[in-house]
């Protein structure tokens, strides 16, 4: 079942994109980024359990595909997480754990409680600095705004030190390029 379900969820998540609009170009690359995360946290935590993160993966930015875009897309991920895994017959009390992950992945209004939702929004953080999502970010809203971001990511990922401890040499190289990049060049003459 373990296996099963979580291949579920990743088709579904697949399916949701392709049908879908997704945000941002690399956003398939992301959740996978996300799940590499994922699976070297777990490393150095074994008694978490290891189906409700990775289904957690495969559904906390699935909201940014469906439904209206004026909504936040962890409360529309944490209602298709809920009517997914109840379609898959997974247990009331595992939708409870997953959905808690999916919501709390940002750390804004809901932030996580367990160890599976710490997992989630540590490896979320992370994976945006071992990607490329700032300078896409760029793209689409202001170079205060993706500064910001990066800011409360490198935050968000001292939920666990160690990762947080990993990830600043990275965190302390993005903030020097994002100060210093060009995001006004205008290469049409």
């Amino acid at each position: 079942m373990f296996n099963e379900t979580i291949e579920k969820a990743k088709t579904h998540f697949l399916e949701a994109v392709e049908e879908g609009d997704p945000d941002y170009p690399y956003f398939p690359r992301h959740v996978l980024g996300v799940e590499k995360w994922v699976k070297k946290i777990l490393k150095d935590y074994p008694k978490a359990d290891r189906e409700i993160v990775l289904l957690s993966v495969w559904l906390h930015d699935i909201g940014r595909v469906i439904g209206d875009k004026n909504i936040d897309h962890a409360l529309k991920s944490e209602a298709e997480a809920r009517r997914f895994l109840s379609k898959m017959k997974v247990s009331p009390e595992r939708i409870e754990k997953v959905t808690h992950c999916v919501r709390a992945h940002r750390c804004r209004d809901v932030q996580p409680e367990s160890l599976e939702a710490k997992i989630l929004a540590v490896a979320d953080s992370a994976s945006h600095m071992t990607e490329f999502a700032y300078i896409v970010m760029l793209e689409f809203v202001s170079k205060e705004e993706v500064i910001e971001k990066l800011d409360r990511d490198y935050r968000d990922a001292g939920l666990f030190p160690e990762v947080q401890k990993e990830i600043t040499p990275i965190y302390k190289a993005w903030k020097e390029l994002l100060k210093a990049y060009p995001v006004e060049l205008d290469f049409q003459d």
